[in-house]
């Protein structure tokens, strides 16, 4: 049945040393974008503050420029209409204007707030404006000592009350006091002395006539309060900002352009090791010696760590297949000497020569053999589902101590051994029955392989740090080197005695059935004088 499905290729992943320096490169620009950003709002914010104090300073200025002289009004000429982009005009108390150098579209009194600042749009342009009140509510006269007439008097604003200098009542001959004088220029400012709220006289030593001074301030102004209004543009401050802005465009992709050759590099750098490995590897994987190991520096830190795990997995599939192909090896050769045996035999029955019993003599042997490959593949099967943790052998609390004595009662051993058992009772762990019985089978079946005729074999079970199992002969013995071999697969230690009666597989079985129920094993030998083999669970 043929599909119409069309089979998409294969996406290629971009590298991670091209996706570290996109990352690095995209978080750098994010991050220099929100930096900006940042400033931008900031500077804009603080050049906007600075823009609205300079008016605001502007304004305050140009307050001590007018005042009331013998009751006009009166600009100076130090008032500055028009300064570091501020525009000022001046109005009456009820807006009209007065004077100013403004443009035309500036002079605009509508909303007159003391000491606010204000935006207004005009022309497409946007302003900032702020005012001020000016209430003439601090006066000064100067008054002749001798004819009692007012010679000046000035009105403007007061910035704080009066310090009262320190006089004695002066009076003349021919003239007045300086109590009269305070009488005369309170009576021409239309005031009552309860009305003033600080008041000074005095006679000014470096006048050129003899006069009485006299200053008061007053909450109610007999003048008609002045408005100053002051403008600033402002765009002012944005057309600076624009210029940055300008700026920051033009340096913003050539500084992510450097930061993403920087960002290669430090990649390039990073990942160099971990090319290192994948080169060893690939070389590794390419070729057939799997003793090859990845070398790196130790300076590499975590690279270091991962190249260790790469050499400790390959050396432990190093010994695996090592393994393997023993194991192979050793299986191929056990299973070919009883086929090849069984083959002969029908040969020979199948021959004209061979008579009934010979055919009997040769049915006996082939029989003879398979028992011997069943007992292999068997063993083989149950090493190999134990190594795995097959699931079929569920573990349940077992007694121990009964199981060890059931199975030393129904052991026999050959060559007039006798066997012992000491067993400590109510031993009971977590086990599978059929597998501790197989263990401790083969441990036994051991002691007797490499046990002498009428020998000793004794078995005890106790509690000593952990539940200990062990096995004692006084057979033959196991060298010293050959000691850490003895659990391995097919291994016998004299080949000379054990060829006809095992494989090689029962002391690698109970490795693994004792490695199942959590346990270790451990062998202690003399040469010539026997051996000793321990489960501990």
């Amino acid at each position: 049945m043929s599909s119409n499905k069309k089979i998409r290729p294969a996406r290629r992943r971009s590298s991670f040393k091209l996706r570290i320096t996109v990352w690095i490169t995209l978080l750098i620009a994010v991050v220099s974008l929100l930096g900006i950003g940042g400033i931008l709002i900031t500077g804009s914010q603080i050049a906007d503050s600075r823009l609205q104090n300079e008016l605001i300073s502007t304004v305050e200025r140009n307050v001590d420029e007018i005042e009331y002289k013998n009751g006009i009004l009166e600009i100076e000429n130090d008032f500055a209409f028009f300064v570091d982009e501020v525009y000022c005009n001046v109005f009456d108390s009820s807006g009209r204007y007065i004077d100013g150098e403004s443009p035309a579209a500036l002079i605009n009194s509508e909303n007159l707030k003391n000491g606010e600042v204000g935006t207004f749009e005009t022309d497409g342009n946007k302003y900032y404006y702020y005012d001020t009140r000016l209430d003439f509510n601090k006066y000064e006269y100067e008054i002749d000592a001798f004819s009692g007439k007012i010679i000046k008097y000035e009105a403007d604003t007061a910035m704080s009350e009066l310090s009262d200098p320190v006089y004695k009542s002066t009076e003349f001959k021919d003239g007045i006091n300086s109590e009269k004088a305070i009488d005369i220029a309170l009576e021409h400012a239309g005031l009552a002395r309860d009305k003033v709220s600080s008041l000074s006289v005095e006679l000014p030593a470096n006048a050129d006539r003899t006069v009485f001074k006299v200053e008061f301030i007053c909450s109610n102004s007999t003048y008609s309060p002045v408005w100053v209004r002051g403008f600033i543009n402002a765009d002012a401050a944005k057309s600076a900002f624009d210029a940055i802005n300008r700026t920051f465009i033009y340096i913003l992709p050539a500084f992510i352009v450097i930061a993403a050759v920087g960002a290669y590099l430090i990649s390039r750098k990073t990942m160099k090791p971990v090319e290192n490995i994948c080169r060893s590897a690939h070389e590794i994987t390419d070729g057939t010696d799997l003793s090859k190991r990845i070398e790196m520096e130790k300076s590499a830190g975590e690279i270091y760590t991962l190249a260790e795990t790469f050499n400790d997995m390959l050396a432990r599939l190093q010994t695996s297949f090592e393994n393997e192909k023993q194991f192979t090896s050793d299986a191929s050769h056990e299973l070919r000497t009883p086929l090849a045996v069984i083959k002969a035999e029908c040969e020979y029955a199948l021959s004209d020569n061979a008579s009934e019993e010979d055919m009997l003599e040769a049915l006996s042997s082939i029989d003879e053999q398979t028992d011997k490959m069943t007992k292999l593949v068997t063993a083989l099967l149950t090493l190999s589902r134990t190594e795995q943790g097959d699931k079929r052998y569920k573990l349940e609390d077992t007694d121990l101590s009964v199981l060890v004595k059931k199975t030393c009662a129904d052991f026999i051993p050959a060559k007039n051994i006798t066997l012992t058992a000491d067993i400590e009772d109510n031993i009971v762990i977590p086990a599978q029955a059929q597998l501790i019985s197989l263990m401790l089978e083969n441990l036994l079946s051991n002691a007797v392989k490499y046990g002498r005729d009428g020998g000793h074999i004794e078995v005890r079970l106790k509690k000593d740090n952990g539940i200990v199992l062990s096995v004692r002969d006084d057979g033959i013995g196991i060298k010293e080197e050959d000691l850490s071999k003895i659990w391995g697969r097919f291994y016998r230690a004299d080949e000379s005695r054990s060829r006809e009666s095992g494989f090689g597989l029962g002391l690698s079985l109970v490795s693994q059935i004792a490695a199942l129920h959590g346990g270790k094993v451990s062998a202690s030998s003399v040469y010539g004088e026997g051996s000793e083999f321990t489960v501990t669970f």
